[in-house]
Formats: C-alpha cells, sequence, structure tokens
C-alpha cells in the first residue's frame, strides 16, 4: 500500500540496513520529512516546522492567559461600579494591575476585586501565601488574618471536616492570635465593600466567644 502509493505519487524512496525509508514533503516549508512509511493523504510536518508550531503554542496560549485576566479585570472593574464610586478605587486598581500577571495571582474576578477593596482601605496584603502545602489567598498581618475567598463547592459538608482541619493548620503556623476567615465569592460580588466590615465582625464575633468561655 504505502510502497504503491508512494510511487504513484513521486515520493523520494531510498533503502539503508534493509529498511525502506519514504521522504514526503513537510506541509509547511516542504522539505523532505523521513518516515518509515508512506500513506497517502497524511500531513507530514519536519522537525523544525514541529518547533516553531510549539513555539507559537505556547505563545499564543499566554496570550491567551493574559486577555482571560484582563477580562477578570474589566470585570472587577465593573462589579465594583455597580455599588460604589469608582474612581475612589483609581491608586488601588493601578496596584493590582501591575501585579495582575504574576505567576498564579488573581486567579478569579473575586480575588481581585477582594484585593482592590483591601488596598483601597490602606491594608498591606499578601497574595497566593504558601503555608505548608497549602496556599492562602490573602494574608492581612495587621488584623492577623488569613482569608479565603470560597466559591460554593468548598461549602459542601464532605469538605467541612478537612476544611477545619486545614484552618487550625495554617492558623497555628501563622501563630498565637491569627485567624482564617472564609468569605463566599458571591458575598464579594453583592458588595465587595462590605469585605472589611465583615471581617471585622468576626474577629470580634470570634473574641467574644471565646471570651466567654
Amino acid at each position: 500500500m504505502g510502497y504503491a502509493e508512494a510511487i504513484q505519487d513521486n515520493i523520494p524512496m531510498e533503502k539503508h540496513d534493509g529498511f525502506g525509508w519514504y521522504f514526503p514533503p513537510c506541509r509547511i516549508c516542504g522539505s523532505p520529512v523521513s518516515t518509515w512509511s508512506y500513506i497517502r493523504g497524511t500531513e507530514y510536518t519536519c522537525a523544525d516546522c514541529k518547533k516553531l508550531l510549539v513555539e507559537e503554542h505556547v505563545k499564543n496560549k499566554k496570550v491567551l492567559q493574559v486577555d482571560k485576566k484582563q477580562k477578570k479585570f474589566d470585570t472587577a472593574i465593573k462589579r465594583i461600579s455597580k455599588v460604589t464610586d469608582i474612581a475612589k478605587y483609581k491608586k488601588a486598581l493601578e496596584i493590582v494591575q501591575k501585579n495582575l500577571y504574576k505567576a498564579g495571582w488573581f486567579q478569579s474576578t473575586e480575588e481581585i476585586m477582594t484585593a482592590v477593596e483591601l488596598i483601597k482601605r490602606g491594608l498591606k496584603i499578601n497574595h497566593q501565601v504558601s503555608v505548608y502545602e497549602y496556599s492562602v489567598d490573602f494574608i492581612i498581618p495587621e488584623f492577623k488574618v488569613a482569608l479565603e475567598i470560597d466559591g460554593r463547592p468548598f461549602h459542601t459538608k464532605d469538605n467541612e471536616k478537612a476544611q477545619t482541619i486545614r484552618d487550625e493548620v495554617i492558623a497555628d503556623k501563622l501563630g498565637e492570635g491569627w485567624n482564617v476567615i472564609r468569605i463566599d465569592t458571591e458575598n464579594i460580588n453583592t458588595n465587595v465593600t462590605k469585605l472589611v466590615p465583615a471581617i471585622k465582625r468576626i474577629l470580634k464575633y470570634r473574641e467574644d466567644k471565646k471570651s466567654a468561655v
């Protein structure tokens, strides 16, 4: 099948050590591509062109990732604008935009909104902090808070026990007086301006509860 088709298609052939080699043209540059078999209709690609295709794929993937993050950033601005004057967030937005494309940072629109709100409030934050094998969304030193922004799947009963253990490990590692606080993404999207007051209320509630024991 391959030999007859190669003859009909004028594909160059050679024999080496008893093996037949075919040299169909590269589909991109036309250079001969060495192969043990020839199948009519198959598109062959030389090593150099394969390398270029891989490089182009990586480049396009990076561009796509950048576009996705920019869309999340734009969406964050729109959602914040619905509940407050976005002009007051100019400096905070500039800071987040500058750090938007750091690897592993700002994986969701809600994380962007959270960072913008915390920075606007004058709080120093650290994003995506490694604690043992865990990654914490935000560390807020002033409040001694490890802040996690959770989607609804994290609030299922199946995850509750593992989540509690995780939070205890993180709080213990960070030190005395530290708290892990989880905020639902829905609350962030509804009105992110209530984030800091909510954190303060949770801290006060926990402190009052501890004092009452």
